[in-house]
Order: C-alpha cells, then sequence, then structure tokens
C-alpha cells in the first residue's frame, strides 16, 4: 500500500502557499525540437518545432543561428529566418463534449498548440550546430525558469557526406497528459532516413549554448511519519532519495510500499527509460488540486537526444546530433483507468515470429521472406470489469503507416489495416512479409489509444519495435519425418530416402486485392558426390544411392509473393559405412540374400564353392549364412556374416532308429544320447546358434540294440544348441537347451 497521500497533498499546498512551487510566468513557451533535412548539394531544409501554451499569441520572429567549428562563443557564421509554416496545431481535448480551445478555454486543464518554423540553408562541409534562441520559459515544476535554446548538430565533411537527421513522429505529442496515480508510456521514437544508427539518452534541456536549465529540489516527508491504518504505522523509505530533479528523475513517481505495521518501508520508483524501443515510463505521485491552468505546479519537462552515428571511410563518426523536448502535465484522471497496453499476437504457423509483450513496448521479430499476420487487440481496464464503463476507444497510428520507406515501405515489409476504431474493442492487424532487402531493419511503429471518459480522457502511448532478420529455414528430413538431419551414415550398397521441407508459412498476402492465399515452394536439389537421380532433381523426395561419400544441396524458393533473394538452402552429408549384414529368406526350397550382388554363401560356417548368386538351393541341412563383398569408390567392403539360417528340410532318419537324449534341457551341459537300431558309425555334432561347431564324437561301431554316448557341453554358454545324428546315409537333428 502506498504512503497517504492525503498528508502530502496538505503539506504540498501549504510548501506552495509559502512560495515553495514555481509560481505562474507570462511566458509560454514551454519547450520545441530542431531537425534537418538535406536538399543535395549542402542545402538544407532546418525545421524548429516549438511548443507553446495558450497564454500568448504565436511567434512570429524567430532566427536560425549556423556556427560552423569553434565553441558557444564563436560568432555564427551565417543566420536566417526561420518562417512559420501553416497554421499552429491544437491537439485534440481532453473531453469530447467539452471542446478546449486556446480560443475558447472551458477547462481548469492546459491547452497547448505547436507551431513549425523552416528555413533553407546552405552549409558548406564542416561541423556545424543550428540553434535558435527566446527569453524565458515559463515556471514548471522541476525546472527553474529560463530561457528557451533548441540546437541541432551536423557533422558533413567531406565531398560526399550529407546527411538527414532523426525525424520524429508528426503524430507523437511532445506535450502529454498524465493520470496521476496511473503508469503511463510515453514515446520519442524518431525515423531514421539515411539508415544510420541512434542512441538516445536523456539530457537536461538548454537555455543557451552547453548551459542546461537547472533543476530544482525534489519535496520530500520528513521521515519516519505516520500513515493512516486503523493500527499505529509508521513508514520510512529504504532506498536513496534524490535531491534534485535530474533527466533521469524528472518527476516525483513516489514509492512502492513494503513490509508491514507498524513500520513499513518503501522503494524508490524511478523512470522506466527504453532506449531501444524509445519510450518512457512514469506513474506520476503528486497532484496539485489547486493549480490553474496558467501555473507550471503540475507541468515537468523532460528532454531525450539522439546522437546519430555512420562510417565515414571506414572511421565511425558522430554526424548528427538533434534534441526532443517533452512536457508532461499530471492531471487528476479521478475513476478512469488509461487503456491498456496493446496486446500483439501471431496467427501464422512456420512463421518464425517471436513476440514479447511488455510494459513499455512491443518487441516483434520476423524473418524476411516469411509471412507473418499478427493481431493487435486494444482494450480499457473500465470495460473489461462488471459492469463495463462501455468506453469508446481511439487508435492513431502514423498516417503514412503503409506508405512510409522507413515503415512498411509500400508491402516491402507489409501492410495494416484497423477494424472497429472508436469502438469498445478495436483491432489491428498487421500483414507482415518483408522482401528479402529488408533483412536487418528495425521499424518502430507509434501507436496511441485513447479513452472517450469525461472530464479528462485515459491516453497510452505504445511503440511496436519490429526487428526483421534473414534466416535459413529450410531443411532435409529422413522420408516420413519432419526432424532436420544435418550428416548421415549410409551402408555401402543401400538407398537412403529424403525429403526437403520448406518450413515456412503455407500462406501468402496479396497486397493488390488484400486475399490471403496458398504460398508453394520449388524445390532444386544438387549432389558433390553421386548418387542423385536426375529425374528427380526438382522433387521435394529424392532417394540416393552414393557410392562414395557424397553432399546433397537443396535450395527451397517460394514460387509467390516475394522478389529475388528469397531462397533458402540447406544440404546433407551423407558418408558411407560398412555394408549391413545380409538378411536371408526362405521361398519354399529357395534361401535369398538381401543383396543382388556380392554374396559368398556358407554352410555349417564352410564356404560352398561357387555359391555367389543372390539364391542357393540347399542340398542337404544345415546351418546356411552368407556375407556380402561390396567394392566402392575403389575401396572394398565386406559385410559381417548374416544371421545363421538353419535347414531342417533335409532331415532324414535311418529306417528302424530311434535316438533319446537326456537331460533336455540340461543343466550342467551333459547329455546322455541314446542310439537304437543304428548299425552303421554315427558322428555326433553340436551347433551352436550362429553354426559354429562346439561339441563333437564319434560312434565307430554302434550297438543295434542299444548304445549310450555322452556328450559335454559344461563349457558352453547357456542357450540353444542343434545336435547333428549322421551316418553314411541318414541326419536326425535334435534342438538342445544348456541352462
Amino acid at each position: 500500500m502506498k504512503a497517504s497521500l492525503l498528508l502530502i497533498l496538505r503539506t504540498i499546498l501549504a510548501w506552495a502557499l509559502l512560495g515553495g512551487l514555481p509560481a505562474a510566468q507570462a511566458s509560454h513557451m514551454l519547450g520545441g525540437e530542431m531537425t534537418y533535412r538535406s536538399l543535395g548539394n549542402n542545402q538544407y531544409r532546418v525545421r524548429f518545432r516549438l511548443y507553446q501554451d495558450c497564454s500568448g499569441a504565436p511567434t512570429t520572429a524567430l532566427t536560425l543561428e549556423c556556427r560552423n567549428g569553434g565553441g558557444c562563443n564563436t560568432p555564427a557564421t551565417l543566420t536566417a529566418p526561420l518562417l512559420q509554416q501553416g497554421a499552429a496545431f491544437e491537439p485534440a481535448a481532453l473531453c469530447t463534449s467539452a471542446v478546449n480551445t486556446c480560443q475558447n478555454p472551458v477547462s481548469n486543464y492546459p491547452m497547448f498548440r505547436f507551431v513549425n518554423y523552416e528555413a533553407t540553408v546552405t552549409l558548406a562541409p564542416g561541423q556545424w550546430t543550428l540553434s535558435t534562441y527566446q527569453t524565458s520559459r515559463p515556471s514548471l515544476a522541476n525546472v527553474v525558469s529560463g530561457d528557451l535554446y533548441t540546437e541541432a548538430f551536423l557533422d558533413n565533411r567531406g565531398s560526399s557526406v550529407a546527411n538527414n537527421s532523426p525525424q520524429f513522429d508528426a503524430e507523437d505529442i511532445p506535450v502529454q497528459y498524465v493520470n496521476w496515480k496511473q503508469f503511463t508510456t510515453f514515446s520519442f521514437s524518431a525515423l531514421e532516413p539515411d539508415g544510420d544508427s541512434v542512441a538516445c539518452s536523456l539530457v537536461a534541456p538548454l537555455q543557451a549554448c552547453n548551459t542546461p536549465l537547472a533543476y530544482r529540489p525534489v519535496w520530500w516527508q520528513s521521515y519516519p511519519y505516520p500513515i493512516p491504518w486503523p493500527v499505529t504505522c509508521f513508514f520510512t523509505p529504504n532506498s536513496f532519495m534524490p535531491g534534485y530533479f535530474s533527466p533521469s528523475y524528472p518527476i516525483n513517481m513516489g514509492f512502492d510500499t513494503l513490509g508491514t505495521c507498524p513500520n513499513r518501508t518503501g522503494v524508490l520508483r524511478t523512470l522506466r527509460f527504453n532506449q531501444e524501443a524509445r519510450t518512457i515510463v512514469v506513474s506520476p505521485y503528486f497532484f496539485d488540486a489547486s493549480a490553474t491552468a496558467a501555473s507550471g505546479n503540475n507541468k515537468y519537462l523532460q528532454a531525450v537526444q539522439a546522437d546519430e552515428y555512420r562510417y565515414v571511410n571506414g572511421v565511425r563518426r558522430l554526424i548528427g546530433r538533434v534534441r526532443h523536448e517533452m512536457v508532461l502535465i499530471v492531471v487528476d484522471g479521478g475513476s478512469n483507468t488509461v487503456p491498456n497496453p496493446v496486446q500483439v499476437a501471431n496467427q501464422t504457423i512456420n512463421s518464425g515470429a517471436r513476440i514479447i509483450n511488455a510494459l513499455d513496448s512491443t518487441q516483434v521479430e520476423v524473418e524476411a521472406c516469411s509471412y507473418s499476420r499478427l493481431t493487435l487487440d486494444f482494450t480499457d481496464p473500465d470495460n473489461l470489469r462488471t459492469p463495463s464503463a462501455g468506453q469508446l476507444l481511439t487508435v492513431t497510428v502514423p498516417t503514412d503507416l503503409n506508405t512510409n520507406p522507413l515503415l512498411l515501405d509500400g508491402g516491402d515489409v507489409g501492410t495494416f489495416s484497423l477494424s472497429g476504431n472508436g469502438t469498445a474493442r478495436p483491432r489491428g492487424t498487421l500483414y507482415l512479409q518483408p522482401s528479402a532487402a529488408a533483412a536487418g531493419r528495425t521499424i518502430r511503429i507509434n501507436v496511441r489509444v485513447e479513452d472517450n471518459a469525461c472530464p479528462v480522457k485515459g491516453r497510452q502511448n505504445r511503440v511496436i519495435v519490429i526487428k526483421i532478420h534473414k534466416s535459413l529455414r529450410a531443411a532435409i528430413a529422413l522420408a516420413g519425418t519432419t526432424a532436420r538431419v544435418t550428416t548421415l551414415s549410409l551402408p555401402i550398397g543401400s538407398t537412403l530416402d529424403l525429403r526437403g521441407l520448406a518450413m515456412r508459412p503455407d500462406s501468402l498476402r496479396l497486397l493488390a486485392s488484400g486475399t490471403t492465399v496458398a504460398q508453394s515452394y520449388s524445390y532444386q536439389w544438387q549432389v558433390r558426390g553421386n548418387g542423385l537421380n536426375p529425374a528427380q532433381a526438382t522433387s521435394a523426395s529424392i532417394t540416393v544411392a552414393p557410392t562414395i561419400p557424397s553432399r546433397y544441396l537443396l535450395a527451397v524458393t517460394p514460387t509467390g509473393g516475394f522478389g529475388g533473394g528469397c531462397g533458402d538452402t540447406t544440404s546433407v552429408l551423407v558418408t558411407l559405412m560398412m555394408p549391413l549384414a545380409p538378411v536371408v529368406t526362405a521361398s519354399g526350397a529357395v534361401l535369398s540374400s538381401s543383396y543382388a550382388t556380392g554374396n559368398q554363401w556358407y554352410l555349417n560356417g564352410q564356404l560352398i564353392p561357387g555359391a555367389t548368386g543372390q539364391t542357393i538351393t540347399p542340398t542337404g541341412g544345415g546351418t546356411y549364412t552368407v556375407v556380402v563383398t561390396i567394392v566402392a569408390g575403389g575401396v572394398t567392403y565386406t559385410s559381417p556374416m548374416s544371421a545363421p539360417f538353419t535347414v531342417l528340410s533335409a532331415v532324414r532318419a535311418a529306417p528302424g532308429t530311434s535316438l533319446r537324449v537326456v537331460p533336455n534341457p540340461t543343466p550342467d551341459g551333459r547329455l546322455q544320447v541314446t542310439l537304437t537300431g543304428y548299425a552303421q558309425p554315427v558322428a555326433l555334432t553340436v551347433l551352436d546358434a550362429l553354426g559354429r561347431k562346439v561339441a563333437e564324437s564319434m560312434v565307430a561301431a554302434p550297438n543295434p540294440q542299444g548304445s549310450t554316448q555322452e556328450v559335454n557341453l559344461s563349457h558352453c554358454e547357456a542357450g540353444f544348441y542343434l545336435l547333428q545324428v549322421r551316418t553314411a546315409s541318414s541326419l536326425e537333428i535334435r534342438r538342445i537347451v544348456r541352462e
């Protein structure tokens, strides 16, 4: 909870009566700014924008002084009259039902006007300070009354150097009402016509060359002081309190209170300055309800300096400088709440747009050559509560937003549309599809939202910062997947199915018709190596069969909506490794290898002479395997042995014989093999799962009445084994389990 405002206000009023706060002055020149544009041949059009309150007539006698080099005491190299351009501009009234103008003031709140003056001068190459001077600014709450001095700087040394200063947005009203105790954002965004880099800083307003206005002391309550509360409670700040107003503390914003009673503390609120978005956020803590429109008690002066840098002959140079002054007028908006900051959301899949909605700005990152549809939602807290206040919102953006080359650039960056303006919930849409040439640009769009409350309407300013960057979105993936791959290892002799992915939006905005249509992409494959089928070179999907390490390159280009330079490129490197072990399958009595060529068949681990085809017809039972040899790029690769394939179809027992194997399974590997009815010599052979011989014995003269032979597998691991009982005319096989 904040500290008591009642006690503070009483103290302020008492202090004002004693002369502690500034009194009204006759001067009506609140502030100003000076900018310039190059006309070529060292000619420059200089513009001075003057802010005045309504206490006096518009000024007509203004002189532009131009000094080349030297210091403040250097006489002017040349002068020129600053001539008024058009009529004075007066912003809209605080309340639509009570029109308040300089000619017909109907409100206690101050009114003001803006007047533009221009002069055309020829400035030979040099370092120029351009300025104008008028006496007596009015007395304001944070600065001591002084003169009005406005200047700009130009360094046009070099035969080919011309410069346009940053140009402040004409819709960016430099005198703003700010509601008491509410966070409000103000912008000072400037367009930079030459693409130079601009650094902004908070500075003190000037009353003469190199002479800033003096800041007034900040009034603070003696601490600790009591807070009205059901229980005894005292407030004491726990942070540094500035003694004077300053560029970084131009207005008293009070404290955020912490802790619990009886002793509460507070952290000083400070101005929020966003150099990138070029905004400031304030929340005024003091308001003098007794001040008149002519008084300076609720008026605060703030200045921003924009330094402009450029590389000239490889050296970074300060090529220009301008100042922008703002006057913040604190008003009591009562129960009316200022509109919410606009919320921006991306509505396009695969656009790559990233959005951050912060307190003082919206940061948007978009990709060149991609379409993004962004929605802007304008709301007011007073309309979202129950019952709704039903306030109508008016949204203002630059009038040339769609056409200005420094903004949406006639569609080269995008377009903007606004619907429902003047309703309780306007909606904006940004259709962004920057060209390839727009990559690297930063665009700042000033947005102002006003409600229609009376007697004081709420205002909120917003800067939408759009950064455009180049990206390579195209990807290569395995068929049936979307995961990007950049390197793959392929067994020699194999093929690989690849697919190209655009990874960009499937839609496109047609600016001429204002419609959204489907986007399509073209594909172009190339190879450094081999294995690419030329017939597939323009297909999205390809099948490759490299025999040497090969890199496959893909270019993906949108076919509509963008000019040149929008193609993405990517690639995948396919390296080769040992061939995979062949797979043996059976079709009837025929065994087949998964490889068409390079085969060598084996039976029971022994090479079968001449068996080098893809198929083989077994002539006897046993374990068949195959190995493949491939020659690629002059290198010979040999695959691992295939998994064994056991053929039992050739097994035939001798008539009148029987075979008994116990115990099976065998826990210790020892088996008793009983042969009955055998009269010929018998060979006992045990093979493992890979067809390798692990045990063998011979019964040279079996007894037809029955002979028992021990087979010892105790040295073998647990698993499955095959026992072959073979005579000259018969073969019988039993499956053995070694536990």
